[in-house]
């Protein structure tokens, strides 16, 4: 017999599932909603429960993992109705009794549907793990950082627990290399793959800087009209997506624009509007271009322990303008408090595989005037979990 309590759950579990789909379509308030029951959660869970769910943690991403190597989600995604278990043990060769096994932690968290025993079926998360950039991108977290992860807690022992910030680090330690994780990738070509598709990924999933702010105001006007002016110049851009998509959005801004890696990835650029000039480039070493309106980087400061990070940043600093040069570093800005969880394990993630750091608005202040540069500006994305843009001039 229902009691007036259960009545109360089932009312607040019907305005849920109302409210969820009255958010899809704005994703403030869907995020909202996402926190609130998060905290809900976390009041509702014993602390035992919570440690437990943390101690169980990794079972099953590796369940899922086996899943994705053995063909079962790619099977699943693909198939115009559910699947057995004995169909997919013939579809893919693995084991019926295993496949069963390994799809059970999976279930709760929706990843796969069960529509009747052992009869299975793809929810948009199975669908969602057929995608190359996300397969990419789990593949490396799972083979890269993972295994780093767990050697993590011992090396911070064996090191005195002193923080993090530069080379060696977890990274070296874990693999028995003295390389950094760049030329180690080099030697794992198939996970350097896996990588590449997750971070070109990554950046199409990510605002653009120049769609939320004052563009004009903070480089477009007073920038130099003559044509040997560079407007803005990508230091360690990639492949230059970054660059072309701001030369879209602005074609008509003065100056060149120049994109800076090293010449490995210059010369595997295959398609780059031709207003965009290649410039093989290593950022420790001088600068090439001087005076520059824009020296933009993104995501590259927080690959890099503090000492290396002034490096680079002095650099750039060296081939400035006073009262006409800026940097604009493109990175993740933490709160002093209250940091959200993404930003807050991707901090983690930096240290174990390459020694570097998130950081908050006071690091930052720090970390640039060493390279006789100060903060303008800490800009920020709506809406977007404390990923934003420094902009800076010299002292």
């Amino acid at each position: 017999m229902a009691t007036s309590l259960d009545s109360k759950i089932d009312s607040l579990a019907a305005q849920i599932q109302s409210l969820t789909a009255e958010v899809q379509n704005d994703d403030a308030a869907r995020k909202k909603l996402l926190g609130t029951t998060m905290a809900a959660m976390g009041q509702l869970e014993t602390p035992l429960e919570t440690v437990w769910k943390i101690i169980m943690s990794p079972h099953a991403p590796s369940a899922l993992m086996s899943l994705i190597k053995l063909g079962v989600i790619e099977h699943l995604a693909k198939a115009p109705a559910p699947m057995s278990s004995a169909e997919l043990s013939k579809a893919t060769g693995g084991d019926q009794v295993l496949i069963v096994r390994l799809c059970r932690p999976l279930l709760p968290q929706g990843i796969i549907a069960e529509v009747d025993a052992e009869l299975y079926a793809a929810t948009p998360i199975t669908k969602l793990l057929t995608d190359p950039v996300i397969v990419g991108g789990y593949t490396f977290m799972f083979s890269c950082p993972s295994h780093t992860l767990t050697q993590m807690p011992q090396y911070l022992q064996d090191n005195g627990w002193k923080n993090v910030n530069g080379y060696p680090g977890p990274f070296q330690a874990a693999k028995s290399t003295k390389l950094t994780m760049w030329p180690w990738l080099c030697e794992h070509p198939d996970l350097l793959n896996h990588f590449a598709k997750f971070m070109g990924g990554q950046r199409m999933m990510r605002i653009d800087w120049f769609n939320f702010l004052p563009i004009a105001e903070m480089m477009l006007n007073g920038a130099k009209k003559n044509s040997e002016a560079v407007l803005m110049v990508d230091v360690g851009g990639g492949e230059g997506h970054d660059i072309e998509k701001f030369h879209k959005a602005f074609p008509d801004a003065p100056g060149q624009l120049v994109l800076q890696d090293l010449p490995d990835v210059i010369g595997m650029i295959k398609d780059l509007h031709p207003a965009v000039r290649r410039m093989p480039h290593d950022f420790f070493q001088e600068q090439p271009v001087t005076g520059a309106r824009v020296y933009y980087l993104r995501s590259i400061m927080h690959d890099w322990g503090d000492d290396d990070c002034v490096k680079i940043l002095r650099r750039i600093a060296d081939a400035m303008t006073s009262g006409y040069s800026k940097v604009f570093l493109n990175e993740f800005i933490l709160p002093a408090k209250d940091v959200p969880m993404y930003p807050s394990l991707l901090d983690i993630n930096m240290m174990c595989i390459l020694n570097g750091m998130e950081r908050t608005e006071k690091q930052w202040i720090e970390l640039l005037a060493k390279a006789g540069l100060r903060v303008v500006r800490f800009h920020t994305v709506q809406n977007v979990e404390n990923e934003g843009l420094i902009e800076a001039e010299l002292m």
